[in-house]
């Protein structure tokens, strides 16, 4: 075959005909080779060639190119037109598959990678900006990567098949460590906090409780004795002597009795508080009742609630990025099968 250059890179339908214009429609040629003749470079004449393959226009085998459909102008230029969308660099048609596909996976990405890097700054505290423009940077390396494979999977050389896909799944795992990170500190902070209030509030109460017990019994104890005093002079035989006590200590039994009483409604407010702050842990373990009854279902103890919710961030972590990747990589694919059809 002789090479010339031409003045301008030939388009498609000229680059069909070059090929049933040559002796018996058979070529021997490699891609390169044709796309120099074609004014192509080598990875844009391997895309065109597969296409033409796959519509049934050439048959490729290890040392030739033949056409396999010389037919008359008019067929060609229908049967062109057919499989142009496969061949040109025209823009495709957003189907509502794929943009449904492609609208999922970039919520996915930009979920996930929310979470990430939100879970990756509370891992190293000290580089705050530093980590999220690190984090936003690789997670849309991570989804460019995806998309570039799934347009040149075939045309990228081996090797650099190989450590995209490498470095993909190295990603996917950074950002699994990031999400996990996130959640479970989202499931500690929220025990924590209400653990840390509820206790505090108990220990307050406690306290003060056990400080109004002991001043209604130091009241109790005071009416006791003069009660006391009151029957001992009575029972010997000295009911002048008792009303003479009774006169006297009458008026501080009195202010004590009234004293107590106050005390006592002290006390009893107290009770009321405890009983509402009982009130409140209860309410907030019916937070974690869905994950009790988790625990359950997976044969776990109802009191071991760190398992489930374990293995429930590890299904998130497990689904979120790798759904939003595959998800990409079928937009992709879709795009490139509609147009070769």
């Amino acid at each position: 075959m002789t090479e010339t250059v031409p003045n301008r890179p030939l388009d498609d339908l000229e680059a069909l005909a070059w090929l049933r214009s040559q002796p018996g429609g058979r070529v021997t040629a490699t891609a390169a080779e044709l796309g120099r003749q074609w004014g192509w470079n080598r990875m844009r004449a391997g895309r065109r060639l597969k296409a033409w393959e796959e519509a049934g226009h050439i048959c490729r085998n290890a040392e030739a190119i033949i056409v396999t459909n010389p037919v008359t102008p008019t067929v060609t230029e229908a049967a062109d037109v057919i499989v142009m969308p496969a061949v040109t660099d025209a823009p495709r048609s957003m189907t509502p598959v794929k943009f449904a596909a492609l609208i999922a996976a970039l919520a996915l990405a930009c979920v996930s990678a929310a979470f990430s890097i939100d879970g990756l700054t509370a891992i190293f505290a000290g580089a705050f900006w530093p980590i999220i423009i690190m984090g936003a940077v690789l997670e849309a390396g991570k989804l460019a990567a995806a998309a570039w494979l799934t347009e040149y999977w075939h045309a990228a050389p081996s090797l650099l098949r190989v450590v995209l896909v490498a470095m993909i799944g190295a990603l996917m795992g950074l950002n699994a460590v990031g999400v996990f990170g996130f959640l479970t500190r989202a499931h500690l902070d929220h025990m924590a906090a209400a653990d840390l209030a509820l206790a505090d509030r108990t220990a307050e109460t406690e306290a003060r409780l056990a400080i109004q017990r002991e001043k209604v019994a130091d009241f109790d104890r005071r009416i006791a004795q003069i009660d006391a005093a009151i029957e001992a002079s009575t029972r010997l035989g000295r009911p002048v002597g008792a009303m003479t006590i009774a006169d006297q200590k009458g008026r501080d039994r009195a202010d004590i009795v009234a004293a107590r009483q106050r005390e006592a409604q002290a006390l009893a407010s107290l009770q009321i508080e405890k009983a509402r702050i009982n009130a409140e842990r209860r309410r907030a373990e019916v937070d974690v009742g869905p994950v009790r009854y988790l625990a359950e279902l997976m044969g776990t103890p109802a009191n071991d609630l760190e398992r489930p919710v374990r293995l429930l961030t590890l299904a998130l972590v497990a689904v979120l990025d790798p759904l939003a990747v595959a998800l990409l990589l079928a937009a992709g694919i879709h795009a490139r099968r509609a147009g070769r059809r």
